[in-house]
């Protein structure tokens, strides 16, 4: 589920994208298209399947332009985040990570705006999602009154019908959970444009 604030989209452009891992040559140059064609301000990119990022494999995904970047490695194949944003754009003072969380505070040029940005991968299993959203509030509520934009692949939807499985199962455990999470601390979720599912493994009709 990509999830941004809305005040971040009138000020710059964000990707936000679960890429599956980045290890091949493929995704690399799928990644790149994207951007060339977007021209985004700031990509956030989840599931990286990387240990380790450095200045060749950015490269290869921004192109020529001044970007910089952070990282948060996988745990074997599993997870890992990265950000890249454009420096012309965008300038970060500081960056860090936590378990499924990686975050950059910055100011964007043009505007002269302060933010804090959240590239969140959440996990799948119930009770370490609630514990994500639990020390997700308290570090939020440490930031009242800041720009904050949450992005990433939240695992978690706000209504039951936003979720399908093939197998038929219409059963979501945690929106109210997730919903309560936004709504405490004055999130904006972003509606969905264009098709119904961010994301579909198998064949639907849209």
């Amino acid at each position: 589920m990509e999830w941004v604030c809305a005040w971040l989209v009138c000020v710059m452009k964000l990707i936000s994208w679960n890429v599956q891992g980045l290890g091949g040559i493929d995704k690399r140059r799928e990644v790149r298209r994207l951007v060339g064609e977007k021209s985004p301000s700031i990509l956030c990119l989840q599931e990286t399947k990387l240990s380790v990022c450095d200045d060749f494999l950015c490269n290869s995904l921004w192109g020529d332009s001044n970007h910089s970047f952070s990282y948060h490695p996988s745990v074997g194949a599993s997870g890992g985040l990265l950000i890249m944003w454009a420096t012309k754009e965008v300038e970060v003072w500081s960056s860090g990570s936590q378990e499924h969380v990686l975050y950059i505070q910055g100011r964007f040029i043009r505007t002269n705006e302060e933010f804090y940005l959240f590239n969140i991968y959440a996990p799948c299993e119930l009770h370490a999602k609630q514990a994500l959203w639990g020390s997700l509030s308290t570090r939020l509520q440490l930031l009242s009154g800041a720009n904050v934009c949450l992005c990433g692949d939240i695992n978690s939807v706000r209504d039951v019908e936003e979720r399908w499985s093939k197998r038929g199962n219409n059963v979501v455990y945690d929106f109210n959970n997730f919903s309560h999470f936004i709504d405490a601390n004055g999130l904006i979720d972003l509606p969905l444009c264009g098709r119904r599912y961010t994301w579909f493994k198998g064949v639907v009709q849209l």
